[in-house]
């Protein structure tokens, strides 16, 4: 299987951190039963907002420059990271990605195991069902 982001449906969190969801892989779009999988992009300036979930996230940054910042207990730690960097954020640590750079912020954020459907990325996979039960008819 191959999947082509840029055909992706897209969501856009608001305001004040700003991002766009695009859902790659997840067991409810049926091509991907492990894992869920999303393409992200965040403009310069904006940030996820410091989050948490109950899966393992593994960040792969595709492009462009950020600050990983990761709580864990009374543990802070921020990094710069950029095109080729990779950040392990364990389930239920509390976490940020924040664009530091002047160009798009793209990632890859592999969940394991597969996000549940609460939240923003709730509607971004409600979008992706939507785009795809829409091209296969």
């Amino acid at each position: 299987m191959i999947v082509n982001i840029r055909t992706l449906s897209e969501y856009r969190t608001p305001k004040p951190h700003e991002r766009n969801l695009r859902v790659v892989l997840d067991p409810r779009l049926g091509n991907y039963d492990k894992a869920t999988v999303l393409w992200v992009t965040i403009e310069p300036g904006s940030s996820t907002g410091l989050h948490q979930h109950v899966s393992d996230e593994i960040i792969f940054v595709a492009a462009g420059r950020g600050l990983s910042t990761i709580v864990e207990g009374d543990k802070v730690t921020s990094t710069e990271v950029g095109e080729g960097s990779v950040v392990v954020v364990k389930a239920g640590a509390k976490h940020e990605t924040k664009n530091i750079g002047c160009e798009v912020l793209e990632l890859y954020c592999v969940f394991i195991p597969p996000l549940s459907t609460e939240g923003y990325f709730g509607e971004a996979l409600k979008a992706a069902i939507e785009k795809s039960r829409s091209t296969s008819q």
